[in-house]
């Protein structure tokens, strides 16, 4: 049995640590520090008797054995209801009184009772008195009541589940055992006689265990040795009518009786149980319960359990002490007292709750956060949307920077400049309104460029890089059958463009680069100078780097072209050096250049 009550215990010491989900519940801190706990117990009883020694209270007794007192087939059912008080931030300890009654059933059996000692008959005569037991069994009910004085501890860890367990003392108010028997004995007789100085006999007692030969024996052994066919019962019933104290499997005339204990015990019980919480007010326990009382008795004393036909005194009068031990199930039913101090369930009282009618969390003091964004509703500019707290709750979905709610492209990386859209190219002009994303172009042909200048857009010009009227679609008119003329001389100081803070050359200002290595290779007496710029986007320290960057760019495109690098001159001025505005896109586009000078090597 103690290894199920370990069971017990290890279960619940499992389950309070199981499950650290956020509560959705009222914690035992906020549940009622008064409780009524009244519970119905079933299952097993066993006691340990001890008793006392009889046989010195049989005069000069031989051939003793007042047999052993055994407990059998207990069975214990009651009731306890306590009232309990817990204390504590948390409220997981308590202390708890009350008052529990049991009834508990078995049978007290003894066996081998046998006794033999000195005894006066009705004429006056010492003799020895022999008395047998047969089928020595009184069946008990034992009445069992109790104060039990308990520390109590409880542990609700769901909204449903919880623990408690009732560990204490048992003070005894009763113990009251009622039985009924059929207990039968046989009473045998032994004379002795010796002879007096007158000449006469008289009657005296045999200590000897074994009867002498001259003795008269009035017994079952002596009849059927010497009449194995006679009616022993009549030889009795003749014996028993002339005054002799025999008889054979004589019962006894007390059937019934009651025995208390004469002093009352301090015991302990052990009660674990799992709650199932019907709401914040009722909980029904499942459990199992251990109690163990020990009892005394000191009218012992000049105990006979019999001395003669027709007297009887129960077995239970010889107890001295007893072990009384009862376990088994429990069933029950919690009740908090007083009202509740949560009114949204949330687990914080709403002496603390900001919030108290709203179901929140504790690390926002019991408000909401509907979102989940760990940021509470009330400082949450985007409530039913997760964010961030950069923008006070609000998403930056493609986490350009910008706020979704002010990002004209939520789901594209963008520049602030560009409000949040893209703008690949590097034109100034975003992704979405560009017609041509993949090359810079120009705003005023959305996006596209015009490489010839003729004002009709590359993707709209038959003749790209050769200009022509748009009447022609951009083709000179004497190319009419769109055969380009050949192309004139290139300016190697033509401006290299760069996307904002980008450093990478576009592919249309190769022709440009492939003409200033020629002309280098062709004169070696002139060397390049580079400048680079940038517009006014950033600080000016990374501008000026990043316009070095530039002019390194454009150098190492002359160096892969078989330029020495010895002849290259590279130099970054930020953004100190505009040739457009920088108020608008397209004067900003014009500022991110690189431009190439050819000089005397000398300079």
């Amino acid at each position: 049995m103690k290894n199920i009550y370990a069971l017990l215990l290890a279960a619940g010491g499992s389950l309070t640590a199981m499950g650290q989900a956020p509560k959705t519940y009222n914690a035992d801190s906020l549940l009622s520090r008064w409780v009524i706990d009244v519970n119905i117990l079933g299952g097993f009883s066993s006691q340990g008797f001890t008793t006392a020694n009889s046989t010195p209270n049989y005069l000069n007794a031989v051939n003793a054995n007042p047999g052993e007192l055994k407990f059998k087939k207990g069975m214990a059912y009651g009731a306890d209801a306590q009232l309990g008080f817990f204390f504590g931030k948390k409220r997981h300890f308590g202390l708890g009184a009350g008052f529990m009654y049991m009834m508990q059933q078995g049978d007290a059996v003894l066996d081998n009772y046998h006794v033999e000692y000195q005894a006066t008959d009705f004429a006056g005569s010492t003799f020895r008195q022999s008395i047998t037991g047969n089928s020595l069994k009184e069946k008990l009910s034992i009445t069992n009541m109790n104060v039990p004085v308990m520390l109590k501890y409880k542990n609700r860890f769901s909204k449903r589940w919880g623990f408690t367990a009732d560990a204490g003392a048992l003070f005894n108010v009763q113990m009251k055992s009622s039985y009924t028997t059929d207990a039968h004995f046989d009473y045998e007789a032994i004379y002795k006689f010796e002879n007096t100085s007158d000449g006469g006999t008289r009657a005296v007692y045999d200590n000897s265990p074994t009867p002498s030969a001259g003795d008269w024996l009035i017994t079952k052994a002596e009849f059927l040795r010497n009449n194995p066919n006679g009616n022993i019962a009549d030889y009795f019933n003749a014996k028993r009518a002339l005054g002799f104290n025999v008889g054979l499997n004589e019962p006894t005339p007390t059937t019934k009786g009651s025995v208390s204990y004469t002093k009352g015990s301090i015991g302990f019980m052990v009660q674990p149980s799992f709650n199932y919480f019907l709401s914040d007010d009722v909980a029904l326990n499942f459990g199992g319960y251990y109690m163990f009382q020990p009892f005394k008795n000191a009218n012992t004393a000049n105990y006979h359990l019999t001395d003669g036909n027709g007297n009887y005194s129960s077995m239970i009068n010889n107890v001295s002490a007893s072990n009384n031990q009862s376990y088994g199930l429990n069933i029950g039913a919690r009740f908090f007292l007083g009202n509740k101090k949560d009114r949204d369930h949330d687990g914080i009282s709403d002496r603390k709750d900001k919030c108290p009618d709203v179901f929140g969390l504790a690390k926002f003091d019991g408000c909401p956060d509907t979102d989940g964004d760990g940021i509470p509703d009330s400082q949450d500019s985007c409530v039913t949307v997760a964010g961030i707290a950069k923008f006070h709750g609000c998403p930056d979905t493609d986490g350009d920077g910008i706020m979704d709610k002010e990002d004209l492209c939520p789901y594209n990386a963008g520049p602030l400049a560009l409000h949040g859209c893209p703008d690949r190219d590097g034109d100034g002009i975003i992704d979405k309104d560009d017609q041509c994303p993949d090359v810079f172009g120009l705003l005023i042909f959305h996006g596209c460029p015009d490489r010839d200048g003729d004002g009709v857009p590359d993707n709209e010009d038959k003749c790209p890089d050769v200009a022509g009227p748009i009447s022609n679609q951009g083709c000179p008119i004497d190319t009419v059958n769109h055969v380009a003329p050949p192309q004139g001389p290139i300016d190697i100081t033509t401006p290299i463009k760069f996307d904002i803070d980008q450093t990478d050359i576009h592919t249309v200002s190769y022709t440009v680069i492939d003409e200033a290595a020629k002309q280098l290779k062709e004169d070696k007496g002139k060397r390049m100078i580079i400048d680079g710029n940038a517009d006014i986007t950033g600080p000016e320290a990374h501008n000026i780097g990043l316009s070095e960057r530039r002019a390194e760019a454009v150098k190492t495109q002359l160096t892969k072209r078989g330029i020495n690098p010895g002849r290259i001159k590279t130099r970054g001025h930020g953004s100190s050096m505009p040739i457009e505005s920088n108020k608008t896109a397209e004067g900003r586009q014009e500022n991110r250049r690189a431009v190439m000078h050819l000089v005397p090597a000398k300079n």
